[in-house]
């Protein structure tokens, strides 16, 4: 069974087009299509059987529908980020409001700084970015956290231009990481991950979310979605061109625990 059961998002802020962006794009130009993309995604995860708890947009913060950012979850506990981005820092009050009283949270404490998008579950680990809003602090404050649960943390470099591990990699299924070989060399993901790699101009399409046989992916990138359906997945696609214009991805959009 897929470990994504419930999840939490938040709204698209009327600003959306202010968000933060430099790396898929230059910002969003239509906020009311990326509403309605940001719309298809919620019910394509309560398609899924996901039970979403639907938190207040805030328009004083542009990015806050990137709830990732805020928290890393690890069996019923959830540890909260200090954001990479300066302007971020102030949309987690409501993620915490709306996890509190689910799960046993935490601070990371200074001079950490990380953003959940850096951060993967795989089996047993957790791998971690080490990018321009991760720092090795906070991977050792993660570290610190997930190890009486039983889990390591697997750090992996993140060049600079890219914004989060998970804007480049993700893992669709158990065991399987989905990957453009330019940003990684073979040192890059654990010994006993099978990388499925894609074409760098399909960096985009390598940001999935998999409930079991089912791939969620994000619609215009053939290369990735025939990877996925030669190895026998159904592919799901939805449109993500406002989302991917505020530097934004599937996984960006929800947390889940």
């Amino acid at each position: 069974m897929s470990e994504h059961r419930r999840a939490i998002v938040r709204g698209v802020a009327d600003t959306f087009d202010q968000a933060v962006a430099a790396y898929f794009g230059t910002g969003p130009s239509d906020v009311d299509e990326a509403k309605r993309q940001h719309d298809t995604y919620v019910a394509s995860l309560r398609k899924f059987g996901v039970k979403v708890k639907e938190l207040p947009t805030d328009n004083d913060y542009p990015d806050c529908c990137f709830v990732e950012d805020q928290v890393v979850v690890c069996d019923g506990k959830g540890l909260l980020t200090i954001s990479g981005h300066d302007t971020r820092k102030g949309e987690q009050d409501v993620v915490k409001a709306g996890l509190e009283s689910e799960l046993e949270l935490s601070r990371m404490t200074p001079p950490a700084r990380m953003d959940g998008g850096d951060v993967i579950k795989f089996g047993d680990k957790y791998l971690v970015g080490i990018s321009t809003r991760t720092n090795r602090e906070a991977a050792q404050q993660l570290r610190d956290f997930v190890t009486p649960m039983g889990y390591t943390v697997h750090e992996i470099p993140i060049p600079s231009n890219a914004l989060h591990l998970k804007s480049i990699a993700s893992s669709p299924a158990p065991g399987l990481i989905l990957a453009p070989r330019v940003y990684f060399d073979e040192n890059s993901f654990p010994e006993d991950a099978e990388v499925i790699w894609v074409p760098e101009e399909e960096v985009y399409g390598a940001n999935t979310i998999g409930f079991d046989n089912d791939i969620l992916v994000a619609d215009g990138y053939p290369h990735a979605h025939k990877a996925l359906t030669d190895r026998g997945f159904n592919i799901h696609p939805i449109e993500m061109s406002q989302i991917r214009a505020g530097d934004g991805s599937l996984t960006c959009l929800s947390v889940f625990y």
